[in-house]
Order: structure tokens, then C-alpha cells, then sequence
């Protein structure tokens, strides 16, 4: 090896070791070995990424077409997804940007030069044809680094855009359980608004007669006024939640038509979790964190090699008309930097900070993330004991309001006790439907908070 060689080699080494060092975190791993209100099969290994196909399994498990076509359209017109899809395609294109950073360049040039051919107007006199070829050698991994880093972002987009999917289906399933579940209240209410109207007549005629009071009458039309304001209320969140699925499935909400399904069709899937920490293999919005975290160390690196030499190789071909023939030329260029007012140290320390919030990010969206799966198995779980209780509960309060009906009838009890009894069953009754609402929509939570890919096949 010759001395001159030696020399810029020792010389390259020397300003290598002059860059500075930056120490970048990693992301916290979880701590926690099982859930805390985990059911006794809860805790089966599993490192299944999410996939589209365990997200349509789940949703088939509810027993609904119309909810899977509701599912279908969001996926093929829902704006948010779009818009991640855009967001995808933009990643796609930043890293074929870095990628083109570390390749030559060719560039060509023809000029034409230009003479007076007296008063006739102008001729063409010398032409040249120009060849560029430049090439930045990459000495320190800044052109890599920059590749990582656009490669973690586009896996980054990648991640997010099945995080959105997963929201936007969970969010369509919640609003179609809810819409049914307002239906089927607002069929219960019509069937005690009936009888309620069937009292009310029985009582004009025991007033006509003598044997009940005005009074009673009162009380009995105020019973039938609020069920029917009670009625109009459940309507209204009907309508709004109608028209929120409308935005979901990307449709205009005056001409959404609401798809019918029978509320007793609907069936809560059983969900099993894994371990917690499955959740940083099954979450996509963790994962998305992740490559976010590795991202930014690639800016890190990028911004650490901007503080060292770059070597610049290029060579050129002319070709002229005129007597000169075809000229060549090779050059070779190392520029060090040396005094920028701070440019470089700024950019290092700002790619640093960044790398630092992407860490805390992903820590703060890791501590959410385990927060909702605890929130949704605890959900599922009592949920599914209130759905019991109550069940068990409308069926005494329904037999307790026929024989206080058939006892007043007789003139054997108060209206008093009638509309407390009828009013419990109604109440009873209602809150039976919220309960296995409540059932179907922790199951959804606990789909979506575990990752869309649940441990047991549904």
C-alpha cells in the first residue's frame, strides 16, 4: 500500500473518531406474566401476527351477514383507511427517495452553438454532447442509515394501516350491536307501551263505572307518557347511531339504508388472551411504535455520519464537432466538514430527541394497550354475570306484573302496585338487553385490544 493511501485511510479513521457518540434506548419489554382477570384457560402461548383472516373469522363468529357486509364496505370505502393507504403509498416513495441516495447519477447535455449568417438569420456552428456520471461513496453509512430508517417507516405506515382496519371494524361492529341492541329495547317498549294503553283503557272504564278515581287514571297516563317519550328518546340514538355507521362505511348518511338483523341471532364469541407480552407481536399499533423506534435511530446514525467526510467520485464524456474531438475526465473529491455554526449539531440533537420520544411513545401506547386488555377482560366477565342475573331476574318480574295486573282487575290490589310491578318488568327487561349488549361489545373490545388475533380459532 502506498504512503499517500496510508495517509488519507489514517486520516479518514482519525475524523471517523472525532464524530459524536449518541447512545439511543431501546423500546421496555413487558413485565407482567398473566392478565389480571384472566379466565383459567387465558395464557396459552401465542406469536401470531394479526392477519385479515382471523379478523373475519371473529366477526363470522357473531352470527350476523349483515354485520359482515356493513364490515366489507368499510373495508373498501371507510375515509380513515384510505387515508392510511395514501399515508402507505407516501412511505413507499420516501424509501425509494433513500434508495436512489446511494446510486450514480447519469446525466447528458447536447449544446448547440449559434452563428450569424449575415442577413439570412442564424446557422449552427459547434455541437457537444455531454456524459456525467457521479457516484457518492457511501465511507460512513449515512446513504444505509437513511435506507433504514425509510424502511422502519414504511413498516411503520405498514403497521398502521392494519392498526386503522382494526379500529374502523371494531368501531362498525360496536355501532351495529348498539344500533341492534336500541332496536330490540325499542320493541320492548312497544310492547309495554301497549300494555300500558290496554291499563289505561281498563282504568277509563273502572272510572265510568265507580270503582277506580281519577287519580288512577292520572297515574296511568303519565305511565303511557313517559314510556312514549322514553320510545322517542332510544329513537334518536337509533338515528345517530345509524348515521355514525353511515361515516364508517364511507356512505352518505341521508341515503344509508340500515341492513335488519335479529337481535337474537347475535351470539358473543369466546375469546381467549395469551400471555401480555403476545401483545408486542399481536398489536399492530405497538409494532407501528416499534419501527417508529427504529426509524428514528436510523436518523440518528444519519445525522451522526453528516459530521464525517464524503467522497465524491465522478467522470465525464464530451464529444464536440468542432476539432477537438471527444474529451474525457475523471474526478475524485473528499470533503471534510469543519465549521457549520452548529447546522450538524443541531440536526444530530434533534434526531436525538426524537429517537428519545419514539421510545417514550411506544412505552406509553404499550401501558395503554395492556390498560384496554385488562379493561375488556374484565368486561367480558361481568358482562357475562350481569346477562345472568338479569335474565333470571326479568323472568320474576314479568310474572310478578301479570298477577298484580290480574289482582287489580279483581279488585284485589292497587294501581300503585300495578305500575310498580309493570314498570320493574319493563325496566328488568331493558336492562337484560343492555347486559348482553354489554356482552357483545366487551367481546369486540377484547378482539380489538388483543391485537384482532385471538389464541383459540373461532
Amino acid at each position: 500500500m502506498s504512503a499517500p493511501i496510508r495517509t488519507f485511510l489514517l486520516g479518514l479513521a482519525a475524523v471517523a473518531g472525532c464524530a459524536p457518540h449518541v447512545q439511543t434506548p431501546a423500546a421496555v419489554p413487558v413485565t407482567a406474566a398473566r392478565w389480571r382477570d384472566a379466565s383459567p384457560d387465558t395464557g396459552a402461548p401465542d406469536t401470531g401476527a394479526p392477519d385479515t383472516g382471523a379478523l373475519v373469522t371473529t366477526w363470522r363468529a357473531f352470527g350476523s351477514p349483515e354485520l359482515l357486509e356493513l364490515l366489507a364496505r368499510a373495508r373498501a370505502r371507510n375515509a380513515d383507511l384510505a387515508i392510511a393507504t395514501a399515508r402507505l403509498v407516501q412511505a413507499r416513495g420516501q424509501l425509494g427517495l433513500a434508495r436512489a441516495a446511494g446510486r450514480p447519477t447519469l446525466s447528458g447535455a447536447v449544446d448547440a452553438g449559434l452563428g450569424r449568417t449575415g442577413r439570412t438569420g442564424f446557422r449552427a456552428d459547434d455541437r457537444t454532447v455531454g456524459l456525467n456520471i457521479a457516484y457518492d461513496v457511501d465511507l460512513f453509512g449515512q446513504a444505509r442509515a437513511g435506507k433504514r430508517a425509510a424502511r422502519a417507516r414504511l413498516a411503520a405506515s405498514t403497521f398502521d394501516r392494519e392498526a386503522t382496519m382494526l379500529v374502523v371494524e371494531a368501531e362498525v361492529a360496536r355501532a351495529f350491536i348498539e344500533h341492534a341492541g336500541l332496536g330490540a329495547r325499542l320493541r320492548l317498549l312497544a310492547q309495554g307501551l301497549t300494555n300500558a294503553r290496554e291499563l289505561d283503557r281498563i282504568i277509563g272504564v273502572r272510572v265510568r263505572e265507580g270503582a277506580a278515581t281519577r287519580v288512577e287514571s292520572g297515574l296511568q297516563r303519565i305511565e303511557v307518557r313517559r314510556i312514549e317519550a322514553e320510545i322517542s328518546r332510544l329513537e334518536e340514538a337509533q338515528a345517530r347511531t345509524r348515521n355514525g355507521l353511515a361515516v364508517l362505511v364511507g356512505d352518505e348518511a341521508p341515503s344509508f339504508a340500515m341492513p335488519a338483523t335479529r337481535w337474537e341471532s347475535l351470539h358473543p364469541p369466546a375469546i381467549s388472551a395469551a400471555q401480555p407480552a403476545t401483545l408486542l407481536v399481536r398489536r399492530p399499533d405497538i409494532r407501528a411504535a416499534e419501527a417508529r423506534i427504529a426509524a428514528a435511530a436510523g436518523d440518528v446514525s444519519e445525522a451522526r455520519a453528516a459530521f464525517l467526510p464524503s467522497l465524491r467520485l465522478a467522470m465525464g464524456a464530451v464529444l464536440e464537432t468542432g476539432p477537438l474531438g471527444v474529451a474525457l475526465s475523471a474526478i475524485t473529491g473528499l470533503v471534510a466538514p469543519i465549521f457549520d455554526g452548529g447546522r450538524r449539531r443541531g440536526q444530530l440533537d434533534t434526531a436525538t430527541g426524537v429517537q428519545l420520544e419514539t421510545v417514550e411513545q411506544y412505552r406509553r401506547g404499550l401501558l395503554v394497550a395492556l390498560g384496554e386488555a385488562e379493561n375488556a377482560l374484565a368486561g367480558v366477565a361481568q358482562s357475562a354475570r350481569r346477562s345472568a342475573l338479569l335474565n333470571e331476574s326479568v323472568t320474576v318480574a314479568r310474572e310478578t306484573a301479570r298477577l298484580a295486573r290480574s289482582q287489580y282487575v279483581e279488585g284485589a290490589a292497587d294501581l300503585q302496585v300495578v305500575l310498580d310491578a309493570q314498570r320493574g318488568a319493563l325496566d328488568f327487561a331493558e336492562a337484560a338487553v343492555v347486559a348482553r349488549q354489554d356482552r357483545l361489545i366487551s367481546a369486540i373490545d377484547l378482539y380489538r385490544a388483543l391485537g384482532g388475533h385471538p389464541s383459540s380459532a373461532l
